[in-house]
């Protein structure tokens, strides 16, 4: 799985500096929105995208059927190569590469706010302003509620978890008086 995600990861990079250099890079991202789209409306595409068996000249066709009126020419010349080099299977991985490096590029930070109750939009905007102010980036929100936090709020930068839920605090206060480390009130 390393491999995939390494090969992926050059795919994308070859992709964003094409992109960069045309100063379609803007377009390159709504491409993918576009092909991903369709990865995640179509169970058969999936297939297609996975089929060993389907030959790539076949896989071009349906591409080309599919998005030649939705996507650029580079895009798509993008989906040619990988049908030619048998690694169309791997789109979701150089998508997931792609949108990394392009966040970096742009300066944008996906932001995965976690709460016990809906909250207003001034709170929202609170929240944004503030994990902007800190990482110096553009914020992309996401909110979502979670009755299980007991109330509180948790917030999900990358692979960094800040918990302030009351869920959180009741376990750790439960560990203190208890001297377990191994249960949990979730």
């Amino acid at each position: 799985m390393a491999s995939s995600t390494r090969i992926a990861y050059r795919y994308a990079s070859a992709l964003m500096n094409q992109a960069k250099a045309d100063g379609t890079l803007e377009t390159m991202s709504k491409d993918f929105q576009v092909i991903m789209n369709a990865v995640k409306s179509s169970d058969e595409f999936v297939a297609l995208l996975n089929s060993p068996v389907i030959r790539h000249n076949a896989k071009v066709s349906i591409f080309k059927e599919m998005f030649a009126s939705s996507i650029s020419q580079l895009m798509m010349n993008f989906l040619i190569l990988l049908a030619e080099k048998h690694r169309e299977s791997i789109l979701p991985d150089i998508y997931a590469s792609f949108t990394e490096l392009y966040n970096e590029e742009k300066q944008l930070i996906p932001v995965h706010f976690a709460t016990a109750v809906d909250i207003d939009e001034a709170l929202r905007a609170s929240l944004i302003d503030s994990i902007a102010k800190r990482t110096g980036k553009t914020v992309l929100p996401t909110f979502s509620v979670d009755t299980t936090l007991k109330g509180g709020i948790t917030i999900r930068i990358a692979d960094t978890m800040i918990d302030a839920s009351l869920r959180h605090q009741l376990d750790i206060l439960y560990r203190e008086l208890t001297g377990s480390a191994a249960h949990s009130m979730a």
